[in-house]
């Protein structure tokens, strides 16, 4: 009795391929199990770099590291002043330059604006919200009428191009935060 190939059912394929299939499971069940006990470091941060040896040559100077520097831009009173220089020798001349109203509007509508101090008073210029806080976002506390008094209660936050003021209201004694441009020294 002899075994031809045209004979094979589908069964025989079965008893060769699924100990294959079980065995391929087995191998990465107990994989998964090993590294769940030993720790395969998933959780773990990277490795910081060391610096094992910094080498140097000879006659070679050592560059210093770079240092970090700060510019701190604080607002000024007044018109920008521009430096202009004569042709007399030796001689500078500062000069105070008014910028254009529609110049100012176009570029910044808060520049060239007073800062005040803590206890000024101020008015409003217009009607505008008095909010919680420095940006149009937060919530308004109050709608302020035009001439509305309000007294400075700290120092400025900066939002955008404008700044905001802490204010309270000197009639209701609502306090928030104005946005500069509607602001100006109240008069006495």
């Amino acid at each position: 009795m002899s075994y031809q190939p045209e004979e094979r059912y589908w069964t025989d394929y079965l008893r060769i391929a699924l100990p294959v299939i079980g065995l391929l499971l087995l191998i990465g069940l107990l994989w998964y199990w090993a590294s769940a006990l030993i720790g395969d470091g998933g959780n773990q941060p990277p490795p910081t770099p060391e610096t094992v040896a910094v080498i140097t040559r000879v006659n070679e100077a050592t560059p210093a590291p770079p240092t970090a520097t700060a510019v701190i831009i604080a607002p000024t009173p007044g018109p920008p002043v521009v430096a202009t220089a004569t042709l007399a020798p030796a001689v500078a001349t500062t000069q105070a330059v008014t910028p254009t109203p529609a110049a100012a509007d176009a570029a910044n509508p808060c520049a060239g604006l007073p800062v005040y101090s803590v206890g000024d008073v101020v008015a409003t210029t217009a009607e505008l919200n008095l909010r919680e806080g420095p940006s149009t976002d937060s919530a308004s506390v109050a709608v302020l009428p035009e001439g509305t008094r309000l007294q400075v209660t700290g120092e400025f936050q900066e939002a955008g191009q404008c700044d905001w003021w802490p204010v309270t209201a000197v009639d209701t004694e609502q306090s928030g935060f104005v946005i500069e441009q509607y602001l100006q020294p109240a008069p006495a």
